[in-house]
This record gives structure tokens, sequence and C-alpha cells, in this order.
């Protein structure tokens, strides 16, 4: 028993004992180190890049500047020993700044300070303010811009909710250079639309509205019962590996249509069922292996539409080609790789609008040409039509 009794006393001195340990600096310090010299700073959008030499002493572990934007916020930006620039950013206005610079070393001794006055160039916030648009669209407004430096910009897209007031419905961050999201779900009277755009660094613009209130273009999704899959005699099957045709309008982003082996280019065939006034087509891709860039998922297509009654020979002398589309992953993260914005980009699938002056039309025609990883076969998960019916 009294055994028993020693092993935990032991484990609890121990534990004490480890506890108790003083957290100490990683080396013994030399000294406070000396200050960065021979500074050179380039002006960049929102900040500016400083070069400097770095003391030579062998302790030294990095170089911090400290800075307080116009917002309020206070921010520090850390170079490494092995580097000699860092980067200040985050400024949302023309006027002159400073950043103070310390070195560090090793035994988290700093330097005396170092200050640099600088002028940012246009901040990219200020610069995307200036390109954004807000159109009517169908079933709601489109909100557009373009974001030329690539840095992380967020967007509330907002409209007014049923008692007038002002509610955001979506909000989207993205760093491609051009961009377009469109609220839909409105109906086709005079509607308010605005957006706030805001950077990574709290700095955020007052609500930008359109010149004036809009009207959304009337649009429905089309009633995919009284759709079907027409069977061309030069389409493709996409019956093949668990696929069918009929997969590729059946509402459930589980199933999928899939092309033969070395198919592409693939072309399938779409019977609304009812003459439409068409606005848009999405395409949903398959999650195969944890990503909707991969494998077979279509990437490059092309889109045409039978202003007649087709034959069955799929003869393409009675197809009128519309557009070509590519998707785009938000990110631009090579291969397979998927950023959040990423994921719910091709969760809302991948859309491309039908030109407003386009003649109502019954059937449809996509031929896939490419897929995200180079397959010569495709396996597109299901497609949406929307538009308005119109009297045959």
């Amino acid at each position: 028993m009294k055994n028993i009794f020693y092993i935990p006393m032991f484990l609890f001195l121990m534990l004490t004992a480890c506890s108790e340990k003083e957290l100490t600096p990683i080396s013994k310090g030399l000294g406070k180190p000396g200050v960065v010299t021979n500074i050179e700073q380039e002006a960049i959008p929102g900040g500016v890049v400083l070069t400097y030499l770095i003391p030579k002493t062998e302790d030294i572990l990095a170089v911090k500047g400290v800075y307080t934007l116009s917002n309020g916020r206070s921010y520090e930006s850390i170079s490494s020993y092995y580097e000699n620039t860092l980067r200040v950013e985050g400024f949302n206005d023309l006027k002159e700044h400073e950043v103070t610079l310390y070195t560090v070393n090793r035994a988290q001794e700093v330097s005396d300070p170092v200050t640099v006055k600088f002028v940012p160039l246009e901040s990219p916030l200020s610069k995307v303010l200036k390109t954004v648009t807000i159109i009517s669209d169908f079933g709601g407004a489109n909100f557009a811009w373009v974001n030329e430096d690539k840095q992380p910009i967020t967007f509330e897209l907002m409209a007014q909710d049923s008692i007038g007031q002002m509610r955001t419905m979506n909000i989207v961050t993205s760093e491609v250079d051009t961009a377009s999201r469109t609220l839909r779900g409105y109906a086709p009277v005079p509607w308010r639309f605005a957006t706030i755009v805001s950077d990574n660094f709290g700095n955020m613009s007052d609500s930008v509205f359109p010149p004036s209130i809009l009207t959304p273009l009337f649009e429905e999704r089309l009633d995919k019962t009284k759709m079907s899959v027409m069977k061309l005699g030069n389409d493709a099957s996409f019956t093949n590996w668990e696929g069918m045709d009929y997969y590729l309008i059946d509402d459930d982003k589980t199933t999928f249509g899939h092309s033969p082996a070395n198919s592409l280019p693939a072309p399938f065939t779409i019977d609304l069922g009812v003459k439409a006034k068409l606005s848009r087509l999405v395409f949903f891709n398959r999650n195969y292996d944890n990503s909707y860039y991969s494998w077979g998922n279509p990437k490059k297509l092309e889109v045409y539409v039978c202003f007649g009654t087709p034959s069955s020979n799929g003869d393409w002398d009675e197809w009128t080609k519309i557009m070509d589309c590519e998707q785009v992953k938000p990110s631009g993260l090579a291969g397979t790789t998927m950023s959040d914005e990423d994921v719910t980009y091709a969760e809302a699938g991948f859309e491309f609008l039908f030109p407003i002056d386009m003649e109502p039309v019954r059937y449809i025609r996509a031929t896939i040409l490419e897929t995200w990883t180079g397959t010569a076969f495709a396996h597109p998960a299901e497609v949406d039509v929307y538009g308005e019916m119109v009297s045959e």
C-alpha cells in the first residue's frame, strides 16, 4: 500500500516542478542591438516597402515596424533577419505617414527607434471603389468591380427588406481582378440596392448606391419536370461509370452524367419543354476527391441554341453558337486545392449569361471542350436554366 502512495506523490512533485518553470529568452542578450541603416523606400498601393541594412550583430532575430493607420488601428510588420525588406500597408489615403523601425535580438531586446516618413500610393480599396457598378439584372441586381491589385476586398451586398430598410444579403471576399456577383430573388418592381466595400485593415466605404433605383428583370428557374435530355445523332452519351443522361437535370447535385473515355469534345442537348427567353445557364460540378476543380469536371464549354426544331442527326448547321464559357477558380490556386471562396463559388454554380436581346428558344446545346485536370471524359453534375416562359 505504501508504494501506491509514493508514485502519485512523485508525479505531483514532477508536475509542480514543470508548472513553475520560468520562461526565459532563447539566448543570452548581447546588449541593445544597433539600428537599421541605409533605408530606402518604394511607395506601393496603400503603403510602402522599406529596404535597409541590418546591423552586423550575430544575435539579430528580426526587424519590426510599428505604425498606426488613419482609422486608429495599430499594426506591426515583422521581417526576419534573413530579409532586408519590410512591407508596411493598410493606409487608405494619400497623406504623409510614418513607421517606427526596431531591430530585435534573440533575447527580445529592441534597438533605439528609427522613424521613416512616407506617402503611400492610392490604396487597393480606393481604386476598387471607383470601378463599382450596380445595374439591373434578371431577378435582382448585378454588382461588378475591378480589383487591379488583386488584394482581398470584401463586399457587403445590400438590398431593402420588406419594410424598406437596407440589409446585408450576402458578403463576398474576393482577390480576383475582375468580378461580379448578383443578388437574385426579387420581383420586377423598383427596388433599392447598395454595397459597402472594405479591406482587411478595417478601412470601409460609405454605402455605394446606383445612380437611380433599379427594377429587376423578371426571371425564374425553368421547370425541370418539363425538360428532357435529347439524344441527337452526334451527341455524347453520359451514361458511363454510374452516370446517367437525365442526372444532368434531375435537381440532385450528388448525381452526375459521365461521358465515355476519349469522348471530348462532348455535346449534350436539352429540350426545355417550353419556349423561353433565356437569362442564364448555371453549371454545377461534381465534388470529386474533395474538390470541385478536379478530374472530369468541365472547365471550358461552348453553348448553342436552335431557333427552330433540331434534326435528330444533330446537324450543327441548325445550331447557333451563343457563348464560350470558362469556369474560373477565384483563388487561382494550382491543382485541386480550394480556398473557402473557391468552395462557395462552386457550390453556387458557375453562371453564364445569355445575350439580353436573344430571341426565345426551346432547345439548348452545350459542348464540353476541356476538364479541370485534362481528362478525355467529363462528368458534369447538374445544369440549371433561367429565363421567362413565352407563348408558343
